[in-house]
């Protein structure tokens, strides 16, 4: 079926599985770049030192890595509800029991609005019964890529890489801010810079201790919890302020008050 042939409520869907998914929901998901070591059987692994917690994600893993935009199984499946009650899923290969090969992934045919896209999915790592579960859903998340749902996403290019921290286990501090970062988001950053060039706390415990405290990242705050979060830095993280090399104070004698 060409584009041509649908009918208009079939784009009208299909124009709805397209719409950009709001930020919020929008989650990072981190890619190892790094060296792996080798085992005796000549299998790559990951270092266990490479595991740090992340300052760009906030969360625990492999450094260095990149970051992808990306958006959960769930919410592309409450996206296929919205826009096809009816839609449905089906293997590409399966037994003669009519159980799906998954055999080096899930090959499917996803099936919304009477179109039909192809779709792959992996384990990503997992095995067991999770293996199943997450081929299944990255398939489904693969297929309606194919439709535009998320598109953009994947469209998004980015080559920054987090690198491991190394040294002194402190990496130098770095705003950790996507091309829509808010005004509100862009302020807590540039606090937590001032608090970093004074040399008096690290940026990144100061990054760590809002973390901590909220139980969110800096770069995901809406308004009201950077207002919070400042308060919070005020209190927490306190800086004198500046004064210039060799600079000498003045006596309260030695000050001359000119009146208006």
């Amino acid at each position: 079926m060409g584009a041509g042939d649908l009918s208009i409520w079939q784009e009208q869907q299909l124009a709805r599985l397209r719409e950009p998914f709001p930020d919020d929901v929008v989650q990072l998901k981190p890619v190892y770049v790094g060296e792996y070591d080798v085992n005796d059987e000549g299998k790559r692994f990951v270092p266990p030192s490479a595991v740090q917690l992340c300052p760009r994600c906030g969360k625990m893993h492999a450094l260095p890595a990149k970051h992808f935009r990306y958006i959960g199984h769930a919410l592309v499946t409450e996206r296929l509800n919205e826009v096809d009650p009816s839609w449905s899923m089906h293997p590409m290969a399966v037994r003669d029991s009519g159980e799906p090969i998954t055999t080096g992934g899930l090959w499917i045919r996803l099936r919304v609005c009477g179109v039909e896209k192809i779709g792959f999915g992996d384990a990503g790592g997992k095995t067991g019964p999770d293996a199943i579960k997450e081929m299944i859903g990255d398939a489904i998340r693969n297929a309606a890529m194919r439709f535009g749902c998320g598109l953009a996403m994947w469209m998004d290019d980015d080559d920054e890489v987090t690198p491991h921290p190394g040294g002194d286990g402190r990496p130098p501090f770095s705003a950790r801010l996507g091309a829509r970062a808010t005004k509100a988001q862009r302020r807590l950053a540039k606090a937590i810079g001032v608090i970093h060039e004074s040399c008096v706390y690290d940026g990144n415990d100061v990054a760590d201790g809002i973390l901590v405290e909220f139980g969110k990242p800096y770069y995901k705050m809406n308004e009201r919890e950077v207002d919070d979060a400042i308060a919070f830095l005020g209190e927490s993280f306190p800086i004198d302020a500046p004064t210039c090399d060799d600079q000498t104070p003045l006596r309260a004698g030695e000050v001359d008050v000119i009146r208006l």
